[in-house]
């Protein structure tokens, strides 16, 4: 019996650790790789970046968001990683070119729902 309360404790734990998921360091670490991927000189140095920027981005839609902005920035969030896969698709037809263009795209996403995020010292004082 303590072994099934201490499996079942442990169970009920473990997934709210793997719930909760500290944005900030994923989006800083996702800033530091998309650098890397940029400065990629050939397919060998950018195919293992993006697919880490793909598993951080698939990590971050995991990440719970204020409710009236939430539908939004995993909107996004799939944007960013739909124009992640397909430049590592082109990566793995050895097309930098193109693989760069799709991250010039993630980086207008980026700006634009940075910009979302922001909230006007207005709305907090007056709601």
């Amino acid at each position: 019996m303590r072994v099934l309360c201490f499996s079942l404790c442990w169970l009920f734990y473990s997934v709210s650790a793997m719930a909760s998921v500290d944005l900030e360091k994923t989006m800083k670490n996702m800033a530091f790789q998309y650098k890397q991927a940029y400065e990629a000189q050939n397919t060998s140095q950018l195919l293992p970046v993006l697919d880490e920027l793909i598993n951080l981005t698939q990590l971050s839609a995991t990440a719970e968001f204020a409710p009236e902005k939430a539908v939004q920035f995993k909107q996004g969030l799939q944007q960013v990683l739909a124009e992640l896969q397909l430049a590592r698709q082109a990566a793995t037809q050895d097309d930098i070119a193109q693989a760069k263009l799709h991250l010039q795209k993630v980086d207008e996403l980026r700006k634009e729902y940075h910009q979302q995020r922001k909230v006007s010292i207005w709305r907090l004082l007056f709601g």
